[in-house]
Order: C-alpha cells, then sequence, then structure tokens
C-alpha cells in the first residue's frame, strides 16, 4: 500500500475524505496523491479567464485542507488534473503505480437517491486500480470482521487480491466469504481460490436473484466493519457498475466497501 489516489471535490465532503485517507495511510506510511476530482477543462465553462480563477479556486481549496491534515508533508502530494481525469489518473499509475484509490461514495451531488455518484462510479468502472468507498462523514475505524460476497471465487491473478490481502494481515482482521448462488448457479462453473479458503474463517452460502440482496441477507448477522466484492467485465456488478451513478435502491451500504478489480 505505497501509493494511495485521493480525488476530492470542494463540497463539505471533501475534509472528512480526506481526513479518512489519512488516517488509513498512516498505518502503512502511504504516499497520498490527492487529485481535483473536477478538473475545469471537462466542464462547461468556455471563456479561459473563467476557467482559470475557477481552476484557481479548486486548487486553493484543496492545498487548504491538505495543509490542515497531520500527516507528515512529504508524504502527500497534489496531483495537476488534466482535460481527462479518468486519462491523467491512468496515466499516473503507469508512472509510480496506484496501489488503492480511497474515494467518498458522493463529491459534489446532493441527490439523496443516489449512493455512488460519478466521481465514485467511474473510479470504479472505468480504471483497473482497486477502490475503497470511505462512508459519508465518518471517521476510519479499524476493520476487524470482513465480508467478501461474489457469485463466482476464481481468482484469476494473484494481485487482484493484494489490497484485501494488505488489510487483513495489517489489522489481524477475521475474513468470512459468501457465495450467492444466483439464477443458474448449477448451469456454472463455480470455483473458489484456494488463497481466499486459506484467509477466511468462514465460508457462507446465500441463494438469491443477486449477490447483493444475498449481502442483505448476511449483512446484519454477521455485521462486517468492511464490506469487499469483485468488479468483473462479468460477475458481480456487471449491471450495477454500467452507469456512473449507483442509486441507493440498487445497492447501499453503510460501512467501508473495497472493490477488487478481478481482471478475466
Amino acid at each position: 500500500m505505497q501509493n494511495l489516489l485521493v480525488p476530492l471535490g470542494t463540497s463539505a465532503h471533501a475534509e472528512s475524505t480526506l481526513a479518512y485517507a489519512v488516517a488509513f495511510a498512516s498505518h502503512f506510511k502511504s504516499t497520498i496523491y490527492v487529485i481535483d476530482a473536477y478538473p475545469v477543462h471537462s466542464s462547461m465553462a468556455t471563456l479561459s479567464n473563467v476557467s482559470a480563477r475557477i481552476e484557481e479556486d479548486n486548487l486553493k481549496q484543496i492545498r487548504a485542507l491538505v495543509a490542515k491534515t497531520p500527516y507528515k508533508k512529504n508524504l502527500i502530494k497534489l496531483v495537476s488534473s488534466e482535460r481527462d481525469l479518468i486519462g491523467t489518473i491512468k496515466n499516473l499509475d503507469k508512472t509510480i503505480g496506484l496501489d488503492l484509490i480511497i474515494v467518498s461514495p458522493l463529491n459534489n451531488e446532493i441527490n439523496e437517491e443516489v449512493f455512488l455518484g460519478r466521481i465514485a462510479g467511474s473510479m470504479i468502472k472505468r480504471t483497473q486500480i482497486p477502490v475503497l468507498v470511505a462512508p459519508l462523514e465518518k471517521p476510519f475505524k479499524v476493520p476487524e470482521r470482513l465480508l467478501l460476497a461474489f457469485k463466482t471465487g476464481e481468482v484469476k491473478a494473484m494481485s487482484t487480491l493484494t489490497p484485501l490481502i494488505h488489510i487483513q494481515d495489517k489489522f489481524t482482521a477475521l475474513l468470512k466469504l459468501l457465495l450467492v448462488k444466483v439464477p443458474g448457479f448449477a448451469n456454472r462453473t463455480h470455483q473458489l481460490s484456494d488463497a481466499l479458503m486459506q484467509r477466511a474463517e468462514q465460508l457462507l452460502y446465500s441463494e438469491n436473484a443477486t449477490v447483493y440482496q444475498g449481502v442483505l441477507e448476511h449483512f446484519q448477522a454477521n455485521q462486517p466493519d468492511l464490506l469487499v466484492a469483485f468488479k468483473r467485465e462479468r460477475g458481480f456488478f456487471e449491471k450495477l457498475w454500467e452507469p456512473d451513478l449507483i442509486y441507493k435502491k440498487d445497492f447501499y451500504c453503510t460501512v467501508p466497501l473495497l472493490v477488487l478489480k478481478n481482471k478475466e
């Protein structure tokens, strides 16, 4: 967990998101790269002087937040956003290697029906970097119980599990696996990774229409501090992550959500 990226908006949630990221990073002595989640170049502003002023104001607010953090100043860096935010992040990943993106579920959105706004949704959908969605306005809490929910436990690349392994080992957390048997389960090949089985204290089963419904069934009984899921091309969130906005009626959780990118 050397390099963490934190996209920040200019809303009231920005300060708590950065505080969460700093508290998490302090356990790993990670370097935090902060980026403006809303680069002016991608907005509707067309007048160069207006764009420059907005960009300057955004960066001023972000710098002020960074200056207030108790984290070592040499371990927190401000990254300049280019025209394409996702492109900038991908280029940064190629250059230094990003281990994790920590993002707020909402940045500048005010729609109470939305669980994940466009920034969080695009981080999950459009990058191959693992994403940790921090709960709104909640401080970082050391996770003691992890719940990984899936409908196939096959892991083709061990690097997929790296963030989960680091978190579990650092905090000596207990891991439970939840295999959800969705319609058509009997006709599919469902392999469980040996690496996952060796790390888990228990394998739970659920029969539901979706993995999310399986999570709801077991969430209260197991009370995880961190919910873990795979993002595949065809997997846990294959339909859910198609739009960048995710509504609470489709998925919602009150604990941090770690999305692992299981490459096909």
